[in-house]
């Protein structure tokens, strides 16, 4: 196997286990994708695979028109591959993908307010969030629906069903994903306080989007990530 095969499948092993670390994992129904450079191939979580079993063996390789590329006995989930695949044709700039169910973004998902900016973290999504209508699994042409309400977008929340996070590598979306979890977390918690929130003005959630971009050092925080993972063993 190439090198930098090797190195994606390793890279995305390690975020499925930091997914089922923090407990957004949900059984086997979330999924997470990589893109290969400079190519339309895909490596996605295996069908019926908890995370925390997920392997640089058993991810599944899969070309944008859902044909498998791997011999390792493991399918991928309809669903998934609507999602990710009806994606990865549409934004050339997204090199992976990670999609949850947990509980504070299905939260959010629900909510008829969406995601809203009160923290400083939340800043890092400004102006950078998408959603989409709940209309059933992501069966048939849903995924290409999903992909067209992400627009340009980073984030897309499935209204009343969770939350997905793109990214330009595997390092980026899982801090991303990290950043946007522990946010959705701080919002719902926020709103039970039952207490007027501090607004913060639009040029200063302008300003402080564009300083995290240009601060960003995901493969920084991937190094914690992995040291974080085989410490768990």
């Amino acid at each position: 196997m190439h090198a930098i095969e090797n190195d994606v499948r390793q890279k995305l092993a390690i975020a499925h286990h930091v997914i089922a670390y923090y407990g957004w994992d949900e059984l086997v129904a979330t999924h997470l994708s990589a893109r290969m450079p400079d190519s339309d191939a895909i490596l996605i979580t295996p069908k019926n695979t908890a995370f925390k079993n997920v392997t640089e063996e058993n991810l599944v390789k899969l070309n944008l028109d859902g044909e498998y590329l791997s011999d390792n006995g493991h399918t991928v989930l309809e669903q998934a591959a609507n999602i990710h695949l009806e994606t990865y044709k549409v934004r050339r700039d997204i090199h992976s993908i990670i999609h949850t169910h947990s509980m504070y973004s299905t939260i959010i998902s629900s909510l008829t307010t969406g995601f809203k900016f009160t923290t400083q973290h939340s800043l890092r999504f400004y102006d950078d969030i998408a959603y989409h209508p709940f209309d059933g699994l992501a069966f048939e042409n849903e995924g290409a629906a999903i992909a067209n309400s992400l627009g340009n977008k980073r984030v897309l929340f499935a209204n009343n069903h969770g939350v997905i996070t793109t990214g330009g590598s595997i390092e980026e979306t899982l801090l991303y994903h990290y950043h946007l979890e522990n946010c959705c977390e701080t919002l719902v918690k926020t709103l039970q306080c039952s207490e007027e929130i501090i607004d913060i003005p639009d040029d200063i959630c302008k300003l402080t989007k564009a300083q995290f971009d240009k601060i960003k050092t995901p493969h920084v925080e991937f190094a914690y990530f992995a040291d974080l993972v085989r410490s768990v063993g």
